[in-house]
């Protein structure tokens, strides 16, 4: 069982740190534990960690492209002052999972997955990827998939081979119960967005809605995290400015607002692609997925990397509401 921690102030340190340059950091990236992860699979890429800092989880393939390969949720733990080899986090389904996440009070595995559910049997439906959760406090404990309003869409008919419409990935939950995640849906402000769906009081979620500008906009906005204390957000852009592909940029809440992303310099960001950035609980250590090449790489590899931060960016525009 993972030990539930109180949430280290770390996050609100960062946040107040003033800096001249946007992304400042105390190091160069470097891949992030190369002997452990490198070995067991070609693409290891968006990580989750335990509120205390000693689990990560992760979803991982063992060959490339990865469309082609099974997609699994692992784990690797702290052992001294090392980490486990990666072990397979037992689901009842070999379907693929993407942006694994741990709640802040280390309770519920939160998930993306592709298994299919009987309710759905004999719909016309391709690859289809909802939210779900797993107990972490009981061995014998099986997925949950989140059953609030709209939560999850099914991604059939019409839509089923439509980009990424109607798949939900990336599930954030803060401490005050809201929960993030981002999607594609044809009424969305784009080709993706993130999505808040607020608590309701209950132990679920009220219909989420798309988070306005300057978040979201007419293009592709993803990849997000949320601290634990909902004030800090990391996000994907690729259409934003920057240093090549898709970027990692930060956003700060401020009441209802956020502020203009901004990105985090061409230190961390390369002219390949960065995504699924988090930071590790109690510490100021940047993980993050990447497409840049390392020795030995080979087309469409992904890989963890991960940066020492001397502190993160502040924007100096002002937020903008929520309408």
């Amino acid at each position: 069982m993972i030990r539930s921690l109180a949430v280290a102030g770390v996050l609100a340190a960062l946040a107040a740190t003033t800096l001249g340059a946007a992304g400042d950091a105390g190091d160069q990236p470097r891949l992030f534990l190369p002997e452990v992860l490198s070995a067991a699979g070609r693409i290891t890429l968006t990580p989750g960690f335990s509120p205390d800092g000693t689990a990560m989880y992760f979803a991982q393939t063992e060959c490339t492209p990865i469309w082609e390969c099974p997609q699994r949720l692992k784990r690797i733990v702290r052992q001294g002052d090392g980490w486990s080899p990666p072990e397979a986090v037992p689901l009842p389904q070999d379907a693929r999972v993407d942006y694994p996440s741990v709640t802040p009070d280390g309770r519920y595995l939160l998930f993306s997955w592709s298994a299919t559910r009987p309710e759905y049997a004999g719909r016309d439906i391709y690859e289809n990827f909802d939210l779900w959760r797993l107990d972490l406090t009981d061995p014998a404990a099986r997925p949950e998939w989140l059953a609030s309003p709209d939560l999850n869409r099914i991604r059939e008919g019409a839509v089923k081979k439509l980009r990424f419409v109607n798949n939900e990935t990336a599930p954030i939950l803060t401490q005050d119960g809201d929960l993030y995640f981002w999607s594609e849906r044809t009424e969305g402000l784009g080709d993706r967005d993130v999505y808040r769906a607020k608590a309701d009081g209950k132990g679920g979620f009220q219909r989420p809605e798309a988070l306005p500008a300057p978040i979201n906009s007419a293009s592709g906005d993803d990849g997000a995290w949320v601290s634990p204390d909902g004030q800090m957000m990391l996000i994907t852009y690729s259409d934003r400015g920057g240093c090549g592909g898709s970027d990692l940029f930060v956003s700060y809440r401020n009441g209802d607002g956020w502020t203009v992303p901004t990105n985090l310099g061409c230190t961390i960001n390369s002219a390949a692609d960065e995504y699924a950035g988090t930071l590790i609980p109690g510490t100021r250590t940047l993980v993050f997925a990447s497409t840049r090449p390392f020795k030995g790489s080979a087309r469409y590899d992904v890989a963890l990397w991960s940066v020492e931060l001397a502190s993160l960016p502040q924007s100096d525009s002002k937020p903008v509401a929520h309408r």
